[in-house]
């Protein structure tokens, strides 16, 4: 059975598929990370080839495969040039001369790079630092601008306080400890697309995000593992119809007669998202769509239809899923001046709405950006998060809105209300940097996607019930690129959680690839 569901995802992917890439994209999006491998996975730059040569024969350079070509290797891996080398590069010309034959495809190429870096993070408060020390690949390939493929894997150790390197950012995956001082952890994502010029077909593995944000999506979140996906696109100009339909991993394992839990026998789960784009101008983007997370069963076929409303179609499933509905809007106001609008409910009765009651489960988020100068790409960007309680909470574990134990929904919980801010700007070509500020304020009744509701005190719900707490933060980082294959990040944060006392956090990241 789960056989022919996999055929049907396949072809129904392929229909509603369009000529673009990305499943979802975003212009407003956070800058501030302190190490390179915190930043998502981007292949898309790669994917439109505009240097191909105009030539009637095949270029490739590997850089081991002579002596001469591990010279310029070496040379270009220490260079200033604005134009990147790779560890591996094949180009296929565009037309073929007659007397050029060969068995490669045309308009093609393929880049593959090996990367290397260590991260290192200080607690100057508390005495405490950690390093992550990693190597990886990347492969880029584009095959007669029909097929695309992508990938990205790397693998490393930590080393130092083992209670300070578990809240890294890139510590959101299974890992293996091999002593109270290091650990191991590795990651990888990629994706093969299939395009022709009525659709295109995606299988990948990563992580997606909907909505302008530099706080954090309250809609779909990609701060968490990586997981396996077919996407799709159909295209119709102004309007277009998208299709998601994952897989995920519960955050517990199953339980056996005895009640005890069985050693990774987790239960099945997933995640389909449906989302409507309408772009009537190059001004105004609208959307919306619903988000279904459920499990405890195969695939079900119900949600791979993009044309139907999925929330009916759980509701004559029997009500046993996890459903969402979310939507946003994008403007500009003038010409470098962006407003943005996401929303996300989950019971929200009609007549109930503006009582205490606790279903009343929504989270808006306002924000507004400000292009200062392009050359410079002198942005500022302040943003606004409301998050009601018991928000992203389920009572069945494996239809929790979370992936692995970590939450798909807006980062830093519910119940809160949140305060973002950022500045970005160029100093030189290869010189950046970036500040970031935060202020939250959040209730301790039902801020968390892992409580079961059914354990709440009653059916009302207040904004910031419980006990309240307050977070401050300010984040600032300098990437600097000195060479063309060699990259640094600089960055310093401060924080203050409520009474306790103001921690300040040093961290630096190195990475070089070639």
């Amino acid at each position: 059975m789960k056989k022919i569901f996999l055929i049907v995802i396949i072809a129904l992917t392929y229909s509603l598929s369009a000529l673009s890439i990305t499943w979802n994209s975003q212009e407003i999006i956070s800058q501030n990370h302190s190490s390179f491998l915190e930043i998502p996975f981007d292949s898309d730059q790669y994917m439109e080839f505009d240097n191909f040569e105009e030539s009637t024969a095949t270029k490739s350079n590997l850089s081991v495969s002579s002596w001469v070509n591990f010279k310029r290797a070496w040379i270009n891996f220490f260079s200033v040039e604005d134009t990147s080398s790779h560890f591996l590069e094949i180009h296929t010309p565009r037309t073929l001369s007659e007397n050029n034959g060969f068995d490669l495809p045309l308009n093609s190429c393929f880049y593959f790079n090996i990367f290397t870096g260590a991260d290192h993070f200080t607690n100057v408060t508390q005495k405490k630092s950690y390093n992550y020390t990693y190597y990886g690949t990347k492969l880029y390939a584009n095959i007669s601008d029909k097929l695309y493929l992508d990938s990205s894997w790397w693998t490393g150790h930590f080393t130092g306080d083992e209670d300070y390197y578990s809240t890294s950012q890139i510590n959101d995956s299974w890992s293996q400890n091999y002593n109270s001082s290091q650990r191991s952890l590795d990651n990888v994502n990629g994706k093969i697309v299939y395009k022709e010029k009525i659709g295109a077909l995606t299988i990948g593995r990563g992580t997606h995000l909907i909505g302008n944000n530099i706080g954090g999506s309250i809609i779909l979140n990609n701060m968490c593992n990586d997981y396996g996906y077919f996407a799709g696109k159909l295209d119709f100009n102004k309007f277009s119809i998208s299709l998601m339909h994952g897989t995920l991993i519960p955050d517990s394992t199953n339980v056996n007669e005895l009640g005890e839990y069985e050693y990774k026998n987790y239960n099945d789960k997933y995640v389909a998202v449906k989302k409507l784009d309408w772009k009537p101008n190059t001004n105004v983007h609208l959307f919306a769509g619903e988000e279904i997370v459920y499990g405890g069963r195969s695939i079900d076929p119900s949600y791979l239809l993009p044309h139907t409303f999925l929330r009916a179609t759980e509701h004559n499933l029997r009500d046993r899923d996890n459903v969402l509905i979310f939507g946003g809007l994008k403007f500009k106001l003038l010409e470098k001046n962006t407003f943005y609008l996401n929303l996300i409910f989950d019971e929200l009765s009609k007549s109930k709405l503006f009582s205490d009651w606790w279903g009343n489960k929504y989270a808006f988020q306002i924000g507004n950006s400000i292009l200062l100068n392009d050359q410079k790409n002198f942005r500022l960007t302040f943003e606004f998060t409301a998050v009601r309680p018991w928000m992203y909470t389920h009572k069945i574990l494996h239809n929790k809105f979370s992936h692995d134990g970590i939450g798909l929904g807006f980062p830093s919980g519910s119940n809160l209300f949140q305060v973002n801010g950022e500045i970005n700007y160029n100093l030189y070509n290869n010189l950046s940097t970036n500040v970031h500020f935060s202020f939250t304020k959040q209730g301790s009744l039902g801020n968390d996607f892992s409580i079961n509701y059914e354990t709440r005190p009653d059916d009302t719900a207040t904004w910031l019930e419980g006990e309240k707490t307050e977070l401050k933060e300010v984040k600032s980082i300098l990437h600097w690129q000195p060479l063309t294959h060699h990259s640094i990040i600089i960055g310093y944060s401060v924080s203050k959680y409520d009474i306790q006392p103001i921690e300040h956090q040093l961290s630096m990241s190195y990475q070089a690839s070639y």
